[in-house]
């Protein structure tokens, strides 16, 4: 597969940078939006695994992330998230004019493709595949935390704070663990306004998902502790046409951990 990256505009006049990599032929595409913190590269793997399945993919760098531009783990509305990845859909489509598109989202990213897919109704995603969203935390916020953030997301809504991920809860991999804490490309910041938006995202995700008609893939590791695999169990309910799979003993990233063999197994035949 060739690799090529590339930075386009979006439509508030900064870059988006997209990595891709694509087979000499193919006759399905794919869209990956990564989660909070990470970058486009870190999914490098389903190169790896979808090398020979006639998939083209392409990974973009959401704003304030990896290579984009942006303040690192800020956003002002959450609306923008969905733009920049209609810009990048856009961009695909002129690429792909007849081939049918997956939307796939991991954690943060997950949620956004999730209120893409019933706030923008595209006619262009053909599918989505949607790992370990971001519908219901695992790991435990302190009170003290919340009861501050409510107070100073009006007052001094860009302040940051870290995002309280342990590294070792991403996989049980220690590799992969070690690469992601000397990535210059990760970061560890969440202002007070991106929570905000996101939990008021949750909610409306909650309230409409039953508006996504297309065929969707729900995946999530059973010993997730960053978010819960309760959220894929909640969405199952609420989407129509879902197959929901929980993989035993997985972590967080399902994809990067020990089971990712059996991860991929899935996704290929989701895809075929």
């Amino acid at each position: 597969m060739i690799l090529k990256s590339k930075k386009i505009n979006s439509r508030y006049g900064d870059n988006i940078f997209i990595r891709s990599w694509k087979p000499e032929k193919y006759d399905k595409v794919i869209i990956i939006v990564h989660g909070l913190g990470e970058h486009s590269g870190r999914y490098k793997i389903f190169k790896e695994f979808l090398k020979n399945q006639k998939v083209a993919i392409y990974a973009l760098d959401l704003p304030g992330h990896g290579m984009s531009d942006g303040r690192k783990g800020d956003i002002k509305k959450f609306d923008r998230f969905l733009d920049y990845l209609e810009d990048v859909l856009i961009h695909v489509r002129k690429k792909n004019l007849e081939t049918p598109i997956t939307l796939l989202g991991h954690s943060l990213g997950g949620l956004i493709c999730l209120s893409f897919l019933i706030n923008r109704e595209s006619k262009e995603i053909h599918s989505a595949i949607i790992s370990s969203p971001w519908i219901k935390l695992g790991l435990e916020v302190p009170k003290y935390l919340i009861g501050i953030q409510k107070v100073l997301v009006n007052i001094m809504p860009s302040f940051r704070l870290s995002n309280r991920i342990n590294i070792n809860d991403l996989t049980k991999d220690n590799d992969i663990n070690f690469k992601y804490s000397k990535d210059q490309l990760v970061h560890d910041r969440i202002s007070f306004r991106l929570y905000s938006e996101i939990n008021k995202q949750i909610d409306l995700v909650k309230e409409r998902a039953n508006r996504i008609k297309i065929k969707t893939l729900l995946y999530h590791g059973s010993d997730d502790k960053i978010i819960s695999s309760e959220s894929v169990d909640i969405l199952s309910l609420l989407i129509n046409n879902n197959q929901k799979i929980i993989f035993d003993k997985a972590y967080h990233e399902p994809h990067n951990d020990l089971e990712k063999k059996e991860v991929f197994k899935k996704i290929i035949k989701f895809l075929n």
